[in-house]
């Protein structure tokens, strides 16, 4: 006996192909952040399945916003660790009133 029910591969690859009007539609900057959005959901496509939803695209979408939420992290991570080096810039950037009352660099 053969599946009777698709995969969520299967269902995943006909969602993109009922989105592709939309996404032709879409600007060029925007149909490449479209598809970054949707490599996320194939990413995550194994999880999706284990989720066993009656509406596939809840699973899709939540995946969508876990490598979205992930790169969100990301970029926090980044910028906590370039924080110290914007702080230490800016303290050599602060100017200092001198007793001639002349600005002086610090």
């Amino acid at each position: 006996m053969g599946r009777t029910l698709p995969t969520q591969i299967q269902i995943l690859r006909e969602a993109e192909h009922a989105w592709r009007g939309f996404r032709r539609a879409l600007r060029k900057e925007d149909q490449d952040a479209f598809d970054v959005v949707w490599s996320y959901a194939r990413r995550h496509a194994t999880a999706s399945s284990m989720a066993a939803r009656p509406l596939p695209f809840e699973a899709q979408a939540l995946s969508m916003m876990v490598g979205l939420q992930r790169e969100i992290m990301a970029l926090q991570q980044s910028l906590e660790r370039s924080a110290p080096i914007r702080e230490q810039n800016d303290q050599e950037d602060v100017l200092d009133i001198s007793s001639s009352g002349l600005p002086t660099a610090t």
